[in-house]
């Protein structure tokens, strides 16, 4: 398959799974309100950090060895016992500290805190051990699977009246359980007991390698878990709105982390043949494509973000002027992640962990000072600026090991095709009547338009449409 084809087909499961958890996201907020919401994923937040500082390292020690194909069985041993190890160690903390953890995920959500970590490390191990075993197929598929289910459990439960925080937490940990009884049905791996060199081999691994993968951590959740901070002073309904606004912008990237996560491998394999040549073509398209719908994106949300918002309740709008700030760091972002990727194919992981500490020492300190200057939109405006100085440090140290081409033209391409699109959409808002069906009627609209300006503007573009196409 070629790899145009293989980011599409990866990129319409992610949208699929995406527009579900939107629509799901639009029923929650209709019901509950933003400050069940932001309480729900300030408690997501907590879970998303405890994993990683439990289990990041372990996970990537534990698909490592298990990829090298030698005792699968007992490095799988080893990854459960070590990430049991850590998940007493997180849970002990969290009852220590249960009072305090409490107040500051302003519920009483310790207890469900503890059974969050159980479930979304099991489902961690299983996926680092599927993936050991070079089944990212079956890999990929528990994450659609699971946030599939996660949906249909949290509408079930509000539908049934047990609409709150706990009882949406409640739907996440069975879901999450449910699909790590699966990924262990699919591994068909049985965990034995490992030798004590196996375990140090592990432990080797996973102190060097836990860092890896915080840098998107951070920019995913870091606003979330400063903004909660009680000095700050930001609310409940504060952090819901400010979580649905980054919701959007993160669909709009979808497209993107797909081309990095199909480029990877590809880069790898031309760098250790040593073809720079194939490898700045590939360079080339990754920067020329990946932000296909983030740029209309970004106009659109200037043009209708308002009315989009509306859609999940009147009191979401208010979050307009976060979301758009939230879309440029995202359009930042995609072309940022992009070169780090990058540099980590092209076996310079010692250029990529700068960016990534850079990233996040700038995106911590700025969180924290711009959201006690300015509120919400300080923590948007941090992660937005977060990701621009990384995109400047990741493309400097890029450009000392290979020559980065920038296809300008496509860029251009895709900005005129935006701004027609704009145009076409701000004079088309004027007579549309307010309401859900006119609101999608004018994204719907919008994204025709670009798409038929940009393969009008852009003899690339429709080359890549017609090679792509999933004919023989």
């Amino acid at each position: 398959m070629r790899i145009g084809q293989t980011s599409v087909v990866n990129f319409v499961s992610e949208v699929a799974t995406s527009v579900f958890g939107f629509v799901v996201t639009i029923y929650l907020a209709r019901e509950l309100g933003s400050a069940v919401l932001g309480e729900y994923y300030l408690v997501a937040a907590v879970v998303v950090w405890g994993k990683v500082l439990g289990g990041q390292g372990i996970q990537m020690a534990t698909r490592k060895r298990i990829s090298e194909g030698t005792d699968q069985a007992r490095f799988f041993g080893g990854g459960l016992s070590l990430q049991a190890l850590a998940f007493v160690l997180l849970a002990a903390a969290i009852l220590v500290f249960r009072g305090p953890v409490n107040d500051y995920l302003r519920t009483d959500a310790a207890l469900l805190l503890i059974v969050l970590l159980f479930t979304g490390l099991l489902v961690w191990q299983v996926r680092a051990a599927l993936e050991g075993r070079h089944r990212v197929d079956l890999s990929s598929l528990l994450g659609p699977f699971d946030r599939l289910l996660r949906g249909l459990l949290q509408i079930g439960v509000v539908v049934v009246g047990l609409g709150t925080v706990k009882w949406l937490l409640t739907g996440f940990a069975a879901a999450e359980f449910v699909t790590g009884m699966v990924g262990i049905a699919l591994l068909g791996l049985r965990p034995q007991l490992p030798t004590r060199a196996q375990v140090a081999s592990m432990l080797d691994y996973a102190k060097y390698s836990w860092f890896s993968g915080l840098e998107s951590r951070t920019f995913a959740s870091m606003d979330t878990l400063v903004l909660a901070v009680p000095v700050f002073a930001v609310s409940s309904s504060q952090i819901g709105i400010y979580e649905v606004a980054w919701n959007l912008a993160s669909i709009l990237a979808v497209f993107g982390a797909s081309v990095s996560t199909t480029l990877f491998p590809a880069i790898s394999r031309l760098s250790s043949a040593e073809n720079r040549e194939a490898i700045r073509g590939l360079i080339d398209d990754s920067i020329a494509f990946s932000g296909l719908f983030v740029v209309p994106g970004l106009v659109g949300c200037l043009v209708v973000g308002d009315r989009v918002l509306a859609i999940y309740r009147p009191e979401f709008v208010q979050g307009y002027t976060v979301l758009v700030v939230l879309v440029v760091g995202r359009l930042l972002y995609v072309y940022e992640s992009q070169l780090t990727n990058v540099l980590a194919a092209v076996d310079r992981p010692d250029a990529a962990f700068r960016v990534n500490v850079v990233f996040v020492a700038t995106n911590l300190v700025l969180n924290l000072g711009l959201v006690y200057a300015f509120g919400w939109l300080g923590a948007a405006v941090a992660t937005t600026t977060s990701a621009a100085v990384g995109l400047v440090l990741g493309y400097a140290l890029l450009r000392k090991v290979i020559a980065v081409p920038i296809p300008a033209r496509e860029l251009a391409n895709q900005a005129v095709a935006a701004v027609a699109m704009g145009v076409v959409v701000l004079a088309a808002r004027g007579p549309a009547p307010a309401g859900v069906p006119w609101t999608v009627g004018l994204v719907t609209f919008g994204g025709a338009v670009y798409f038929v300006g940009l393969v009008g503007l852009s003899n690339r573009f429709r080359a890549t449409v017609r090679r792509n196409l999933p004919i023989p």
